[in-house]
């Protein structure tokens, strides 16, 4: 049985460095599924000489501080980490219960920083 590692900033690095260096066209955008993925690729974009969000947008998820730490600040999508928690256990419960989770959204809001704009020649 294996044990699957959250990816790290370094492991997000790699991934975002291999993502905008693959030959054909590069990727105008990068959506991290969390604020520190975004952290490393940012780190990505500087190595390969990008400017964001001129030459690449990037987003994440989370709004930790982390997000307004970096330059320029990052665009990112907020929500309820408690209430989101809250969700998941409810349905988690139902299910071991033998029941159909209850079906509901959990409101998100985008935050919209410096790190995205429409891609070059737009």
């Amino acid at each position: 049985r294996t044990t699957r590692a959250p990816i790290s900033i370094e492991g997000a690095l790699t991934a975002a460095e291999t993502a905008l260096s693959t030959p054909g066209p590069r990727p105008t955008a990068l959506v991290c599924d969390d604020d520190k993925l975004a952290a490393g690729a940012y780190k990505a974009a500087r190595r390969l000489g990008l400017r964001i969000p001129q030459d690449l947008s990037i987003t994440g998820l989370d709004d930790l501080a982390l997000a307004t730490a970096i330059d320029p600040e990052l665009t990112t999508v907020r929500l309820d980490a408690e209430l989101f928690g809250e969700h998941g256990m409810r349905a988690l419960l139902a299910v071991l219960d033998g029941r159909t989770p209850e079906e509901g959204d959990i409101p998100v809001e985008l935050v919209v920083r410096g790190s995205t704009a429409a891609p070059s020649g737009s």
